[in-house]
């Protein structure tokens, strides 16, 4: 885990394909509330295995793995793997998943607590221990998805950046190009941003969320 108060490296340039900017803002009132909204939130965010709860239901599911593809019940770290079941047929490639690497971890504040963030950038991966370690997600694998809460003063912002997203044409099997090209492009123009929208709803909610 990186600390810097520059999140910009976490969201790499757009040089092709889709991209989208999902966020959410919850203003508090005041810097006590603020901090606690800000917790919370990151702790939502490093909870992978409960994005789905946090959404609301009637969304992708995402379990946290190590690289082996064993159940980590723990907060996310660098090198993690996340299993993601999408309401749509799975592939043979992901083994009736899609799979992302979590590649980079970055969290900072400045000393007077005004400015606070924790962000975290995840890119297509092949599934734990698959023979042909093809990429196995609906987009490429120069495809990124940066996650961050940020917290200015009063106000928290929750937010989703997607960056170079070209589905995954690929892959071996032809049944496969055929699911991630039409997943692919249903979520370039706006099935992904639905999906966001209500995670980062989620983060910033009060109270428990069941």
């Amino acid at each position: 885990m990186t600390t810097s108060l520059s999140a910009t490296q976490l969201i790499p340039p757009q040089k092709k394909g889709g991209q989208s900017n999902t966020s959410s803002t919850r203003t508090s009132g005041n810097a006590t509330e603020a901090g606690m909204i800000y917790q919370t939130a990151k702790d939502r965010l490093l909870d992978v295995n409960h994005w789905q709860e946090f959404s609301g239901g009637l969304t992708a599911s995402f379990t946290l793995v190590d690289e082996n593809g064993k159940l980590l019940r723990r907060h996310a770290r660098e090198g993690d793997h996340i299993r993601v079941k999408i309401p749509a047929p799975g592939t043979d490639t992901g083994e009736g998943y899609d799979w992302v690497c979590i590649e980079q971890i970055q969290e900072a504040e400045n000393d007077n607590d005004a400015l606070a963030y924790i962000g975290m950038r995840v890119r297509p991966f092949p599934a734990p221990a698959h023979a042909h370690k093809e990429v196995a997600h609906f987009f490429r694998a120069y495809a990124s998805s940066s996650f961050m809460v940020v917290k200015k003063g009063n106000k928290i912002i929750a937010s989703v950046f997607g960056r170079n997203e070209i589905p995954n044409t690929t892959v071996r099997a032809f049944t496969d190009k055929l699911r991630n090209l039409l997943i692919g492009f249903t979520a370039i123009l706006g099935f992904s941003k639905v999906q966001w929208k209500k995670l980062v709803n989620g983060l910033l909610k009060s109270g428990p969320v069941t």
